[in-house]
């Protein structure tokens, strides 16, 4: 036994000397009175929510957070995490996937955790070597050593599916709704959470509207039922904009504000059943289905986000933070 002791802990040291060697060859410099690092990670800025987000990658549809990923590029990473189908129940069961950790300790199946187990043994065994590695590699439990990038930002982005019908397995009911978006919230300000992130902001999107003449030509067209209909998503609408307002955080009215201009869109173009946009009462302008944004409707959620980003949290806005890299061409000293 103490042969084998010796014997890993001989391995944990040299491990640990080639590993600091290595990082110190990547040691801090400064660059233009910039000081960089470099496994120093960005802040992130997150969006959780449905097909709206999953799809909003999609450069041909100048999808919304392919727009905000190029908006913050150098500055924050931009993370989609949208799941096509899910409604918020199905979201609740994997929002933990989701969210960052912040006070779980690691795995012991993980490198951080073997790492952990690996020096616990050394360091009870040779407390010399364990010293050394200790003081040349002080942060050797953590997977990036240099301060990990924050969750700057959450956006919560769902409805659509919760308000299918209630025959839809996709449903579900407006009270637990509720309680869903509530959920989500508290994993980020309740300190006894895992997720538990004080400073990270947190803005809704409300769903967009219905497109009902769209969505039955759908269904008529791939003989499939009907189970989406716009009285039934403004009332959940209503309810984002009602969870928004009890956990005092923002939220962005695309329902409000698409609704608003497809009226414009009627009465610009009265009497002509020819006009695809009377068909189908002004929604084809911004969906594609009656359901997805097309194009435009992502370029108006877009520059809606940019508003209310600005506005509400200047700080966090595109040329606030500071870059993590100096511009080119940089003085590197």
């Amino acid at each position: 036994m103490a042969v084998f002791l010796i014997a890993l802990s001989a391995f944990n040291y040299l491990l640990l000397t080639s590993w600091a060697s290595g990082r110190a060859s990547h040691s801090p410099y400064t660059a233009n009175n910039v000081v960089t690092y470099a496994y120093n990670m960005y802040d992130v800025l997150l969006i959780f929510g449905d097909s709206h987000t999953q799809y909003a990658h999609d450069p041909d549809v100048d999808g919304f957070v392919a727009l905000l990923a190029r908006l913050y590029q150098r500055q924050m990473d931009v993370l989609n995490r949208g799941f096509s189908g899910y409604n918020t129940t199905g979201a609740r069961r994997i929002v933990h996937t989701v969210l960052p950790l912040t006070s779980r300790p690691p795995s012991k199946y993980s490198p951080a955790g073997v790492y952990r187990w690996v020096s616990n043994y050394t360091m009870h065994a040779l407390p010399g070597i364990y010293n050394r590695t200790k003081t040349i590699w002080p942060d050797r439990d953590y997977t990036f050593p240099d301060k990990p990038g924050q969750m700057r930002l959450c956006i919560i982005f769902f409805g659509t599916n919760d308000a299918t019908i209630e025959s839809s397995s996709q449903h579900t009911p407006l009270d637990q709704f509720a309680d869903n978006l509530r959920y989500f919230v508290s994993l980020l300000n309740d300190p006894s959470s895992p997720h538990y992130s004080p400073t990270t902001k947190i803005l809704f999107i409300t769903p967009p509207p219905t497109g009902d003449r769209m969505v039955e030509e759908k269904a008529r067209l791939w003989d499939h039922p009907i189970t989406a209909m716009n009285n039934s998503t403004k009332k959940y609408a209503d309810m984002v904009r009602k969870v928004a307002n009890e956990v005092d955080a923002p939220y962005v009215d695309l329902y409000a504000r698409i609704e608003a201009l497809a009226r414009r869109a009627r009465r610009a173009t009265p009497g002509t059943q020819a006009n695809a946009t009377v068909d189908f009462e002004g929604y084809d302008r911004y969906l594609i289905d009656g359901v997805h944004l097309n194009g435009l409707g992502n370029q108006l959620l877009y520059n809606m986000l940019r508003y209310s980003i600005s506005f509400h949290w200047p700080e966090l806005f595109p040329d606030t933070p500071p870059r993590a890299v100096a511009p080119w061409p940089a003085k590197f000293i």
